[in-house]
């Protein structure tokens, strides 16, 4: 799985907004849509440059725990907690290799999955 996949899928299992952007609650309900989204992609951009430029060796290692320094250290403002469970997942993730195969008259869709175990 590409590392911009593994991202998008640690942002969508991991991110909790609320606990992430506590300002939320004072944002007019017809700006918050546009205000998430656009903190989302940001964050997702963040971490694709960051990961991409200088997580090799953690990727390599599988060290959650660097790679979410690294993220810190360059500038990710999550809660660690937060940002290390996406790192961690984003580890599961990139020794997995998945590839779409086919959808099946009844809607579901049928995935080659490689895992490394």
């Amino acid at each position: 799985m590409s590392i911009e996949a593994c991202i998008a899928h640690a942002i969508h299992n991991d991110l909790d907004i609320i606990e992430a952007l506590p300002e939320i609650h004072s944002i007019p309900m017809e700006e918050l849509e546009i205000y998430i989204e656009q903190y989302v992609l940001e964050v997702q951009s963040s971490l694709c440059d960051i990961i991409l430029g200088q997580g090799e060796p953690y990727l390599k290692s599988k060290d959650a725990a660097g790679l979410c320094a690294t993220c810190l250290e360059s500038g990710i403002e999550l809660p660690p907690s937060m940002l290390l469970r996406m790192c961690q997942t984003i580890l599961q993730l990139s020794t997995v290799d998945a590839r779409f195969i086919l959808d099946t008259e009844d809607g579901k869709s049928l995935y080659y999955v490689k895992v490394a175990v």
